[in-house]
């Protein structure tokens, strides 16, 4: 928790700089609800990040599509092995699905089964200016 403590109090100090942060507490949260059954609450942590602007974008992937990722990760991955299984990334997908609708922050959930990454991109910017996330108040 203090390393959480710490970025918030970063994003705090910096609170007009314009972050992108990957697998930040929802990953954890899911890590530890599946490797040891223990939710951790970060509610403390996400009411401080709402008035900091911040916003949630998960992106998501149709269970038929997760062969087809498969083969792109395979190409630069350092543990192949680790996706062998593809039924645990789409459980764990599920579990992510939950606790982005359990966030207090704004969400935007977008399906990339196509892999169309310059769509995705748009998507994204477009949800951000509607939604006010581009500038602070």
């Amino acid at each position: 928790m203090e390393t959480y403590q710490t970025w918030l109090r970063l994003f705090e100090l910096q609170r007009y700089y314009s972050w992108v942060v990957d697998r930040f507490h929802i990953s954890t949260r899911a890590y530890q609800l599946h490797t040891y059954q223990h939710d951790y609450d970060f509610h403390w942590l996400e009411e401080r990040l709402v008035p900091l602007g911040f916003r949630l974008v998960f992106l998501k992937r149709s269970p038929e599509s997760f062969a087809s990722a498969r083969e792109e990760r395979l190409k630069v991955s350092g543990n192949p092995s680790q996706y062998d299984d593809l039924n645990v990334f789409i459980e764990e997908q599920k579990l992510i699905k939950r606790l982005v609708s359990e966030s207090l922050l704004p969400s935007l959930e977008l399906d990339i089964s196509d892999n169309n990454i310059p769509d995705a991109v748009e998507k994204i910017a477009d949800w951000m200016e509607q939604t006010g996330g581009l500038y602070m108040n």
